[in-house]
């Protein structure tokens, strides 16, 4: 065997005693104990659980040397909404150029349930399956028949795959729970592969076995040894999505592969995994990317003369910007490793992200701005690597401009968004940075700027405890681009009758919004209010939050494990001016409240205050500075937004009748 392949992590290896011994977790086959139990103890919260799972990758050794993978699993159905996972999906990856297509066979699936002491077992039939294609995949299912809570489904089938360069990802972690998950590969000393274990859990065992003369390769037939590595992981817990996360891609535990290189039998070399010399070069000498990017006459007749002959100012850059969101549009369609030419997109006025932005990319070039193209992925599709260069892995694109030393990040996908910003789905961290002329760079796309939702109101409360008022709300950044949005998806009509249903304490009419089409300034919108208060004998009860910020505590899990990622910084604020009926005085006000997170990441302060004999005057002020939390300030937000729903829900302003 000539290379064996590299491991680039350090492996935890961690032996855990076995939690589930009425379960027979280490094998395929369906115990009576399987059926027998009625539980998961370490989740009881589980409607399903993983008993047994088993994957192994090899590669054919007959002359196609196709990729096969056989799986197997068993899993107990716990309750009545676990028999949602009673059905199967599997999807069967595809190209497009070649049309080639990943193949599932021999399936065998069971039902097993315990009736009157004796295990019964039903078959899967070929007319439970189902085969439906998609764009860039197809997709095999299947369902499990008579399946009740108590009964555990069985199934194994092989996935044989074209797409010898991609070996198969193992996911150790899903949303249900497992016992006992394992994955075996097996691959030819003449392949060689960068391996990365992630999510932060510990192998319960991880061995490694030589076998020789394993696999014949080249017109020699010649016999190469093998590397066959068994990963084990135990008692997995569910991964569960909460919000403000990135894809779920970036933090379950898996294992993932990468070719780096084949040694052919002949001695010869050939290196699969690029250095960032190698990706630039491949960016910009491709026909779809970098070749486009110069084709600067292309878009010569695309601008008015009245911009094209202003001076190469921020002002300008603005209005080319504003030009091209009017009259350019956005097709849906991301297809950033699609053929693009800019020639079709001026001509047609609408194309993907690639064809949009490189529009927009060029028009900036001929105009003699300083202008950068920019590969980056969506949060939904997951960190980009960045450790060892894999273009494919890219499937977004923006433009970058630089004027006076400030740099500026354009898309033109949303015509809700103000120059300079981002759609959200492009908040990830980083990006990559293209440089026609010399080497890329790793940027940060966080944004600097808070986006802000402001309440300003005046309040009269009546002598019948009952309140009314006006509510001046502006909204900036983030929060303005959102209600755009919303404006445009579902109508003014729509969107004013949800602002007029009762809040928590508020009905609200005669609305008004200002600056609905000028992205460049943030939203005003403003309320007739009637707030709802209660009296009772000569006490009024007043809550003076119109509004809330959150309508409830976004966090709820006993521990996260993965990063708090909100993608903008935020700042909420709220100030009421409430005038006191005469013949009244304020009896007792709420408790003032100053809390902070800790490294300055956020604060929340509220107070309220008799202003004069009348008037009282409330304020709150709530503010997440960093657009990215560690999972160890989970505790700390958590209990941060409790005190916030405390704060908008709890705090009363009482009034007492003067005698």
């Amino acid at each position: 065997m000539s290379k064996f392949f590299t491991l680039v992590f350090l492996l935890c290896i961690s032996f855990v005693p076995a939690q589930n011994s009425n379960y027979s977790t280490e094998e395929f086959e369906v115990s009576r104990e399987d059926l027998l139990a009625t539980n998961y103890a370490p989740d009881t919260t589980a409607h399903a659980v993983y008993i047994y799972e088993s994957g192994f990758t090899e590669f054919d050794p007959d002359e196609d040397h196709d990729l096969v993978t056989n799986y197997k699993a068993k899993i107990k159905i716990l309750d009545k909404q676990g028999i949602d996972y009673a059905t199967i999906k599997v999807p069967l990856g595809k190209s497009r150029e070649s049309g080639k297509v990943k193949e599932l066979k021999d399936l065998k699936a069971h039902t097993f349930k315990l009736v009157n002491g004796r295990i019964v077992k039903r078959k899967v039939e070929t007319s439970a399956t189902f085969e439906s294609e998609h764009k860039y995949y197809n997709e095999f299912s299947f369902a499990f028949p008579d399946v009740e809570p108590g009964d555990v489904i069985q199934f194994s089938y092989k996935i044989v795959s074209p797409f010898t360069f991609n070996f198969r990802t193992w996911e150790f972690q899903e949303d249900i729970p497992k016992m006992h998950s394992q994955f075996t590969s097996k691959i030819p000393g003449n392949y060689e592969y960068h391996t990365t274990l992630t999510g932060g859990r510990k192998l319960h065992k991880h061995e490694d076995k030589l076998i020789e003369h394993c696999i014949s390769f080249g017109i020699t037939s010649s016999m190469a040894g093998c590397v066959e590595t068994l990963y084990v992981m135990k008692d997995i817990p569910a991964f569960i999505e909460e919000d403000y996360m990135t894809s779920e891609d970036n933090y379950i535990a898996k294992i993932e592969y990468e070719l780096k290189q084949i040694t052919r039998t002949d001695g010869f070399e050939r290196k699969y995994t690029l250095t960032w010399d190698d990706a630039d070069k491949e960016i910009r000498t491709s026909s779809n990317w970098g070749k486009q990017w110069k084709r600067d006459n292309a878009v010569k007749d695309v601008l008015p003369e009245a911009i094209s002959s202003l001076p190469n100012t921020l002002e300008k850059a603005k209005k080319i910007y504003y030009f091209i969101q009017e009259n350019y549009k956005w097709n849906g369609e991301y297809d950033i490793h699609g053929d693009m030419n800019i020639k079709d997109i001026v001509d047609s006025k609408s194309g993907s992200v690639l064809a949009i932005n490189s529009l927009l990319h060029n028009v900036y070039a001929s105009e003699e701005f300083n202008v950068f193209p920019v590969l980056a992925s969506t949060r939904r599709n997951g960190f980009a690597p960045r450790v060892h260069p894999a273009v494919s892995e890219y499937n977004y694109f923006f433009i970058q401009l630089k004027i006076d030393e400030k740099e500026y990040n354009l898309d033109l996908t949303d015509e809700q968004l103000d120059f300079g910003r981002l759609p959200f789905r492009a908040l990830n961290t980083y990006a990559r940075k293209v440089n026609l002329d010399g080497s890329s760079d790793w940027m940060s796309i966080e944004p600097n700027d808070f986006s802000n939702y402001a309440f300003r109101d005046s309040l009269k409360v009546h002598e019948d405890g009952t309140a009314s008022g006006t509510s001046n709300q502006h909204l900036s950044g983030y929060h303005a681009v959102n209600f755009r949005n919303k404006i445009k998806e579902n109508g003014k009509d729509k969107i004013f009758l949800d602002l007029s249903k009762a809040q928590q304490f508020t009905r609200s009419t005669d609305i008004a919004v200002e600056n609905l089409d000028d992205v460049e300034n943030g939203l005003q919108i403003e309320y007739t209010l009637e707030n709802v208060s209660q009296k009772i004998n000569d006490l009024i009860y007043l809550n003076p939050f119109s509004f809330q910020f959150f309508e409830k505590n976004p966090f709820n899990l006993d521990e996260r494990t993965y990063p708090i990622d909100f993608g903008y910084r935020n700042a909420f604020s709220y100030s009421a001016e409430i005038h006191i009926p005469e013949g009244y005085s304020v009896k007792e006000l709420p408790e003032q409240k100053a809390i902070r997170l800790p490294g300055n990441g956020g604060a929340l302060i509220f107070n309220a205050i008799s202003f004069s004999e009348n008037v009282v005057m409330v304020q709150c002020r709530m503010t997440l500075s960093q657009t990215l939390y560690t999972p160890e300030y989970y505790d700390g937000l958590k209990k941060f937004f409790n005190e916030l729903m405390t704060v908008q829900s709890q705090s009363l302003i009482v009034l007492e009748e003067n005698s």
